[in-house]
């Protein structure tokens, strides 16, 4: 077992000082050199292996989190929706189901640096965003200044009055007037 380690060391001795002699370089600075290229290598093989947390499990987590208020908020509209036509006379039992136009957006509280630049010929301004981040009981999180909700694209409606033109125009009017949407958006049928 020596004498392979010994064997080693020599052809490794011989493979430096050909490659000393080949690049000209001394013995130091090859090294140099070759802990460089190495150190190369190894940045490159990290961006190629994929690390534990990627910015696309960052970005899905999110959009659950958007989706499942979304739901929540079409929900709640569908069940107070369903509440208020039901107390209209003649309507009857009431079914419905929303559509949405998009998801629910959050805009972040944000913190502008402005700094104007002056030089003899020109103006220039440049500004710096940071979204204000606070310490909440699930660690760090963005400070949200308002959620904009999704809006109602369209509202169909069965109930037991829809086939009575007076009780499907009552229907429409104050569908369209809660959700704020066009009449042609509201179907409203005989269950």
């Amino acid at each position: 077992m020596n004498s392979m380690n010994i064997k080693n060391k020599i052809s490794l001795k011989k493979i430096f000082g050909k490659l000393c002699n080949k690049t000209g370089l001394s013995g130091k600075v090859l090294i140099i050199v070759i802990i460089g290229i190495l150190g190369l290598l190894m940045i490159g093989v990290s961006e190629i292996i994929p690390s534990g947390k990627t910015k696309k499990s960052e970005d899905t987590s999110n959009s659950a989190i958007d989706e499942s208020y979304s739901n929540s908020f079409k929900e709640e509209t569908e069940r107070e929706l369903k509440d208020i036509i039901s107390k209209i006379d003649g309507v009857g039992d009431v079914s419905l189901m929303l559509t949405l136009d998009g998801t629910t957006e959050y805009v972040y509280a944000e913190d502008v640096d402005t700094e104007t630049d002056e030089n003899s010929d020109s103006k220039s301004d440049k500004y710096k965003n940071e979204v204000i981040i606070v310490d909440s009981d699930d660690g760090e999180t963005a400070l949200v200044k308002k959620i904009i909700e999704p809006k109602v694209k369209g509202v169909i409606i069965v109930c037991s009055g829809g086939g009575k033109i007076e009780v499907k125009e009552r229907v429409i009017k104050a569908v369209s007037s809660a959700l704020n949407i066009s009449t042609n958006n509201i179907c409203v049928e005989k269950g």
